[in-house]
């Protein structure tokens, strides 16, 4: 599931829980619906062009299903924010910080 409207990125941004790595900051707030859902804020100023963007929330995305699927991660919203501008040779690596990041929820 996905977040869709502002005031559902408003209250995960509100309840004030951050993690960070070196290319992403992940906010999370527990929620009371029985699954996970994401959104994602990629800003213009760290990547101009629209179709690397789209490849930075895709490739996300892709990730986030995948350790979902295997760690059975349930009943929190998450915001993924990028700090720093990756491509397609970063893949593994920023699975690798979001597995770290994932490890450190309460």
């Amino acid at each position: 599931m996905k977040l869709v409207n502002s005031a559902e990125f408003t209250n995960v941004f509100n309840h004030r829980k951050r993690l960070s790595s070196s290319n992403l900051f992940l906010y999370y707030c527990p929620n009371k619906i029985g699954a996970y859902r994401l959104g994602f804020v990629v800003p213009k100023r760290i990547e101009r062009l629209a179709v690397r963007r789209n490849y930075m929330r895709r490739s996300l995305r892709e990730i986030f299903k995948i350790i979902f699927k295997k760690n059975k991660i349930q009943s929190f919203d998450f915001v993924v924010s990028i700090k720093k501008s990756f491509y397609k040779d970063d893949f593994n690596s920023l699975k690798i910080q979001i597995d770290n990041l994932l490890t450190k929820l309460p």
